[in-house]
């Protein structure tokens, strides 16, 4: 049966740590940010020095209890960038975001076969799993940053609604990466609402994080596969070939469902339901004079009833309605994936009902402070207590981990270089369609004038009253002179064609500046927690004989390269926005 838990008072120097740990999570991380523009390496660091790797301050059981708020954290970071995301500019940048993503993939598990497997002789399965590790990209660690900064861009890179002359040029170049704007200035005013300067809502910052959300999803895949990979490795091992291939497969299909079901039901489904003779605005907007709150015609504010605080309880409920079961689906079906909730009111009425029912603005009100000075910080403490620092300072270790973190640090770099060349594709191929459609119009002028002038030739014995009169004593053309009109047209039309395209903006205007590229690699650095997951999954549990495809020696190069690029990731991209916008 169970027995109540004793209350006892906390040890003295139990008090002291915890309010000593939680205090320097917050200060550390603001002294650093402040001058190293990276706060989140002052965490990771301060769960380095207070947990395991280290001093052991903090009891096990403690840290046990700080990972599960942490990780808490994150899903709440995570779900808060699907929140306020641009999601026409999502789907219109998909393309682009998928190309990233593959590239941010790709090269690290090649970089890590030729280095690991060509040039340290690790084995190639070990190699393929350490690649895996670092093809992730850490989202939570990435919106973190973005939101640190978020209200901190210098003034001159505030948005386009709010800059003129030069300040508007440089925020096309850099914030909106260029091209024509997908949708009108009103809804994007209407869609930022308090947060002008969110990178989150610019076309490279859609881009980031949705080819984020697909390294990640395509992450959290692998990882569910490397344990059956480990056990078909293993020569005690009989799984049968079925259900490993139904291991294997699984968490993709599922990934696959989730994301094809999930948008299905919220707009057919959720949506209709919100909308429903006013249920969602009854319940999710504060009361007016003319509007009760919920469903009682009493509760007007005169009576206290349908506050500004009452109406976001109710968003709050319905968005960890909303991301518990998301969680639980992808728990049951063996992966995770990245929800957004919301809802966007009619247009007619945007401007006066767009604040009152922002799921966004209730998050930061309600969640917001407890996710900024809790809840993230331990996320990123919890990212210190499962390195093993000091295993990492063998000598053989520590310049192959630094090689390594270089080459992974240059795979992620070369995410941006889609963001480049997308640019000058997009301009080079109707360039090359349309130097093809006047070549085939020439070609078919030119057979048209030869038909003509043996049309001609055969109708010349033919009586006629003049040369260039009609029967009807009309002026008519001969076949030779309405070619040479024709050609002479066309001619002309090509030569307006190439001064419009001359002339005109290309479409390439900011997607091929290397700001925005740079910005694209550096945000993809960093690794975190996915990147531990799968490095940890790959490596087993030797202490309980689980052997896995990672080695201890390749096991300990994973981790240099895990943490040194989750340390100079944030770093880098902290600076870049305040110096770039």
């Amino acid at each position: 049966m169970p027995e109540a838990l004793p209350y006892k008072e906390p040890a003295l120097v139990h008090l002291f740590i915890f309010l000593s740990f939680a205090y320097l999570l917050n200060v550390t991380r603001s002294v650093t940010d402040f001058l190293f523009h990276g706060g989140v390496v002052a965490e990771i660091i301060l769960g380095i020095l207070y947990g395991d790797p280290l001093s052991g301050l903090l009891p096990r059981e403690w840290e046990t209890a700080f990972t599960v708020l942490g990780y808490t954290g994150l899903l709440l970071v995570i779900f808060e960038g699907g929140l306020s995301s641009n999601l026409p500019m999502l789907l219109s940048n998909l393309p682009l975001s998928t190309i990233c993503a593959l590239t941010g993939i790709g090269l690290p598990i090649a970089f890590s076969i030729a280095l690991l497997h060509g040039a340290f002789g690790y084995s190639p399965l070990e190699a393929f799993a350490a690649g895996a590790a670092l093809s992730s990209t850490s989202l939570g660690t990435t919106l973190a940053v973005l939101n640190s900064v978020r209200h901190t861009a210098p003034h001159h890179l505030e948005s386009p609604s709010t800059s003129t002359g030069t300040n508007t040029a440089s925020t096309s170049s850099s914030s909106d990466v260029g091209g024509p704007s997908l949708i009108s200035r009103d809804e994007v005013t209407a869609t930022i609402g308090e947060h002008p300067n969110s990178l989150g809502q610019s076309r490279i910052g859609t881009i980031l994080i949705s080819a984020a959300i697909i390294d990640d999803v395509v992450g959290l895949v692998i990882a569910a596969v490397i344990p059956a990979l480990a056990s078909a490795e293993s020569v005690s091992s009989h799984i049968d070939k079925g259900e490993l291939a139904w291991t294997i497969t699984r968490p993709l299909l599922s990934s696959l469902l989730i994301a094809v079901i999930a948008p299905l039901v919220s707009c057919f489904v959720l949506r209709p339901l919100f909308w429903y003779k006013g249920f969602g605005e009854l319940w999710c907007a504060p009361a007016r004079a003319d509007k009760p709150w919920g469903m009682y015609a009493f509760a007007k504010p005169e009576n206290g009833w349908g506050t500004e605080e009452h109406a976001d309880a109710v968003k709050v409920f319905v968005m960890i309605a909303a991301l518990s079961a998301m969680a639980a689906i992808s728990n049951y079906s063996n992966t995770q994936s990245h929800g957004e909730s919301g809802s966007a009111p009619s247009r007619a009425a945007r401007n006066r009902r767009s604040k009152d029912l922002s799921f966004e603005d209730a998050f930061g009100r309600i969640i917001g402070p407890i996710q900024q000075c809790i809840l993230l910080p331990l996320f990123f403490a919890s990212i210190g207590f499962a390195i093993p620092f000091l295993d990492l300072w063998r000598p053989i270790v520590i310049w192959r981990g630094i090689l390594y973190s270089v080459f992974m640090c240059l795979a992620k770099l070369a995410v941006g270089l889609p963001i480049l060349i997308y640019g000058p594709l997009m301009s080079y191929v109707p360039s090359v369609l349309g130097k093809t459609k006047r070549s085939v119009s020439s070609s078919v002028f030119k057979t048209k004038s030869a038909i003509l002038r043996r049309v001609h030739w055969l109708s010349i014995s033919r009586p006629s009253a003049t040369p260039d009169t009609g029967p009807e004593g009309t002026a008519t053309q001969t076949p030779e002179k309405a070619d040479a009109g024709t050609t002479s047209q066309l001619v002309q039309s090509a030569s307006s064609a190439e001064t419009r395209s001359s002339t005109s903006p290309s479409p390439q205007d900011g997607l091929g500046d290397i700001r925005a590229a740079t910005f694209m690699g550096v945000a993809m650095v960093a690794r975190g927690e996915i990147g531990l997951l799968i490095a940890q999954l790959a490596r087993g549990d030797p202490g309980k004989g689980q052997l896995g495809l990672l080695g201890e020696e390749t096991f300990l190069l994973c981790i240099w390269a895990i943490l040194l690029c989750t340390l100079v990731g944030p770093m880098c991209l902290g600076y870049i926005v305040r110096r770039w916008g």
